[in-house]
């Protein structure tokens, strides 16, 4: 697959969570889809537990989130991107009832794609700052 496709689909993905499409997202992930988050203990496996995952950690807290694809690399079947994301914090997250303040967070993320759709992923984002700028006054 031409690393231009690879990037079609990795943008597609992006732009339906972008969209609060998460329907449509799952139809970019691999039925064997799993997803390595610096943020959960443990891996995230096939369509419906990213959206279990999404839907009970993100969506509630940030349902404007929009995701940019800053840079990226593309190798054989994986890219490596340079992400970030804005929303506004609209519900409870990290034990911080919604504050209706705007964030932005960085992260850096691989992700492997295998026959058309993305199969595997590890993404490391800016928790930290996220905490930081909801609790900051």
């Amino acid at each position: 697959m031409a690393p231009s496709e690879q990037l079609a689909i990795l943008q597609g993905w992006a732009d339906a969570i972008s969209a609060g499409e998460l329907d449509r997202a799952l139809t970019y992930l691999a039925p064997d889809f799993v997803g390595h988050y610096a943020a959960m203990p443990d891996a995230v496996k096939g369509p419906e537990g990213f959206k279990g995952m999404y839907s009970y950690f993100i969506q509630p807290a940030f349902p404007d989130q929009k995701i940019t694809i800053e840079r990226d690399v593309v190798a054989g079947d994986m890219i490596a991107v340079q992400v970030s994301w804005t929303a506004t914090h609209k519900g409870p997250f990290l034990n911080i009832p919604a504050t209706g303040k705007s964030i932005f967070v960085p992260g850096t993320g691989i992700f492997r794609i295998a026959d058309g759709k993305i199969a595997e992923t590890w993404m490391l984002e800016d928790f930290l700052g996220i905490y930081q700028q909801l609790t900051a006054s």
